[in-house]
């Protein structure tokens, strides 16, 4: 499976390279700049956004966008640098970190492990080809998809200890990687040519605790945004 998810990643990667190429003799190509920002669900996957499973978080971004026509309905290449805050409350990611910190006590039941919370801040960049539907006068749907890439900023993990009870803080990055890859898709609408309105989601496609245990980054954003 790992080598699936890693192949179908190239590919999209190889893919959205390649279309600039393929669109260089085109005289109608033109950029589009704006800002992007919204709310996310950490751990998204389980449909769960209260503090059982995920907690909220935000994202800002600036937007860069290389239409490859001029055309009300055209296709398009976009990235989207910025800041994403992402936050996690499980008990089950509790039990992974006290087995990692408190090996001696494997065998404790489940229930005595302390139920630890994080928040992580990230560079995120997603790198998307997608698709504008012009559907009305001023009105414009769209979808796309691709890879990202995402990097840790800064972080704390805050739990409590399951032998003394104290409570304890520490960097975030001492319990998960830095690093971050996997495939992304966004579906929304363009309002007159310059406010956005839309949805994304992020499947990541490496395992992001260390130690071997954990999952990987699956987060759902809502967005709104303005192109200039």
């Amino acid at each position: 499976m790992k080598r699936i998810r890693l192949l179908f990643g190239l590919c999209c990667l190889l893919a959205i390279c390649s279309l600039p190429l393929k669109a260089q003799d085109n005289r109608n190509m033109y950029l589009r700049w704006g800002i992007m920002a919204g709310l996310n669900g950490y751990n998204a996957h389980t449909l769960n956004l209260s503090d059982d499973r995920g907690r909220y978080g935000f994202n800002f971004a600036a937007r860069a966008e290389l239409s490859f026509t001029d055309a009300p309905s055209r296709m398009y290449l976009d990235a989207e640098p910025g800041l994403l805050k992402l936050g996690w409350k499980d008990g089950q990611a509790g039990y992974a970190i006290d087995a990692l910190r408190f090996p001696g006590h494997g065998t404790m039941d489940p229930s005595a492990y302390s139920h630890p919370y994080w928040d992580v801040y990230s560079l995120h960049l997603p790198i998307h080809i997608g698709y504008r539907w012009a559907v009305a006068r001023g009105l414009a749907i769209y979808a796309d998809a691709g890879p990202y890439v995402s990097f840790g900023l800064s972080g704390k993990l805050k739990y409590t200890d399951p032998v003394t009870g104290t409570k304890l803080s520490e960097n975030v990055f001492h319990v998960m990687r830095r690093f971050d890859w996997g495939l992304g898709v966004r579906l929304g609408a363009e309002i007159a040519d310059h406010l956005r309105i839309g949805a994304a989601y992020d499947f990541g496609l490496m395992n992001n605790m260390r130690g071997g245990m954990g999952s990987g980054n699956n987060n759902f954003t809502v967005s709104v945004g303005y192109m200039f």
